[in-house]
């Protein structure tokens, strides 16, 4: 069946002192969608060190299509006063539209989430029929010989004249003067500033989006969940500014646990959203 919601990137490795976690953007994007009350699937690239049964435990009743890989992308993130520092020490092989079944070519949504360049420049222009966010992490990202992580300069040439909406962190960036150009090509440009909330472009304009503070536990995944929750969102109400402070809701929930555990059904959000539009109407 064609799936709703098609997420499309690496399922990495996240190695931690207690072993190793799958995560990435398809992860924490698909887990979102379905529990927003979506159909998703996701196309990937993972190696023979991550058997099937380990990706059907980490995307439960998410159908997966992998992409043969001699090995699995694999990060080491730390997190200092809420900074990400990133250490690569391997990188799945590369994703293309002939590796999408055919079937899935018209899913209504899609989710670009790379993390290590693997998605091929050209691969946003093949959905013309779909609501198309990228979660663009994945093309600022270089490595020295170490395997550090650091920003590089990405012209998005090839992708965000593309698509419906960009998404982006400030742990992702190392020039925000980038933004002018890539608010030009795109017709949504969202700016995540963690407990800061979000900056949105559209229109010509850039309008503000509140957080909903929460105690922060982990907070990866958080703008993934943002670029699902999003173009669900999105998808509903053709609302940009109300599909963001969804998407910010929704991502709460996600900070306040360690991995994909937090990631919020569709009525936690919405009782969320009505609590705070109850404080908002009684100040």
């Amino acid at each position: 069946m064609r799936p709703d919601f098609l997420a499309i990137g690496h399922i990495p490795k996240d190695l931690t002192p207690d072993g190793f976690q799958l995560g990435g953007a398809v992860t924490y994007g698909a887990i979102a969608a379905k529990r927003l009350g979506l159909s998703p699937a996701v196309v990937t690239s993972v190696g023979p060190d991550v058997p099937n049964i380990k990706i059907a435990e980490s995307l439960p009743d998410v159908p997966v299509h992998v992409v043969a890989s001699a090995q699995t992308t694999t990060f080491v993130n730390t997190y200092v006063s809420g900074r990400r520092t990133q250490f690569l020490r391997a990188v799945a092989g590369p994703v293309s539209a002939s590796d999408i079944p055919q079937k899935w070519m018209g899913a209504p949504l899609v989710m670009l989430g790379p993390l290590a360049q693997e998605l091929d420049a050209d691969l946003a222009g093949h959905f013309p029929e779909s609501i198309v966010v990228a979660s663009i992490q994945g093309w600022l990202r270089q490595w020295d010989q170490e395997g550090r992580v650091s920003p590089c300069h990405w012209t998005g040439n090839d992708v965000l004249p593309w698509v419906d909406a960009a998404i982006l962190s400030m742990d992702d960036i190392g020039d925000e003067t980038m933004l002018d150009g890539w608010k030009e090509m795109t017709p949504v440009l969202i700016f995540t500033r963690g407990a800061e909330g979000s900056d949105v472009h559209y229109e010509g304009a850039w309008h503000h989006v509140d957080p909903f503070p929460v105690a922060e536990v982990d907070p990866t995944g958080a703008g993934d969940v943002f670029a699902a929750a999003y173009i669900v969102r999105y998808r509903e109400t053709h609302d940009v500014l109300l599909s963001a402070r969804f998407a910010s809701c929704a991502a709460s929930f996600c900070v306040a646990h360690i991995g994909t555990e937090g990631i919020p059904y569709r009525a936690e959000v919405e009782a969320r959203l009505a609590g705070a539009d109850a404080r908002r109407g009684r100040l």
